[in-house]
């Protein structure tokens, strides 16, 4: 099936989210707050059609017999509310599914490392004294690219517990189910201490997130890249890419 399909059905999913959001952020006291619900209903409803006609779909996920729906004039408010948020929770679950199943996580995850590679040491103005410098680089990219924090993506957030230590992400990209780690090489010897880092982070971060991505920026100190790269990338779930200053 066409990626450009697949990626349409999810827009439309998210473009009927966001509408959602909308509605139920407009007026919070506003007693007809989720009157829209039936809008809604039927919108859905004609996603998962669209879903059904182009793939398989085995989620659990409900339709709606509109006919036997009652109206916002013939409901109450506490029944508009339920609608609303169950039409809500059923959206998000045909939205996940479509992005796994149609393997846009993968290549929106890939997508994102390899624009990275692509465009940071353009952002990179002075030779970086510290990880948080690459980070603040990173997320200026982001947010250049269209990227909203908080809903694209995350930065220092989703606390990881495993082994009895706690680890924070340097960015989590939920739609992905990707957290990126940032590494600065920027001494001599540093780079085994980092390897061994990534080898730690696989280990907790794998506990929770489908993919573990890596970039590593290099102030001269990395000599074979390909090296640390096949070292780490032992199963799709894992990448790493090295970034020369």
């Amino acid at each position: 099936m066409p990626q450009s399909k697949i990626k349409e059905l999810r827009d439309h999913c998210v473009a009927l989210q966001s509408a959602m959001d909308a509605s139920r952020n407009s007026r919070t006291d506003d007693v007809w707050l989720h009157s829209s619900f039936k809008t809604f209903m039927r919108k859905y409803n004609e996603l998962v059609g669209r879903v059904q006609s182009v793939m398989r779909l085995d989620a659990p996920v409900d339709m709606y017999d509109l006919e036997n729906v009652p109206t916002a004039f013939d409901s109450v408010t506490i029944q508009q509310r339920i609608y609303f948020d169950e039409v809500y929770t059923n959206l998000l679950i045909l939205r996940s599914f479509i992005e796994a199943n149609g393997g846009l996580s993968q290549v929106e995850a890939e997508n994102i490392l390899n624009f990275l590679k692509a465009n940071l040491r353009k952002a990179i103005h002075s030779e970086p004294q510290s990880e948080r410098d690459i980070q603040n680089a990173i997320e200026t990219l982001l947010v250049g690219k269209g990227m909203q924090k908080g809903i694209d993506y995350d930065r220092e957030t989703g606390r990881v517990k495993h082994a009895g230590k706690e680890s924070v992400p340097d960015f989590v990209f939920r739609s992905e189910n990707m957290v990126l780690e940032v590494k600065l090489c920027n001494s001599q010897g540093k780079l085994p201490k980092i390897i061994d880092e990534m080898n730690a982070d696989i280990i907790a971060y794998s506990t929770v997130y489908e993919r573990v991505w890596f970039l590593v920026y290099d102030n001269g100190f990395v000599r074979d890249e390909d090296e640390i790269v096949q070292g780490l990338e032992k199963s799709e779930q894992v990448k790493c890419v090295v970034v020369k200053h």
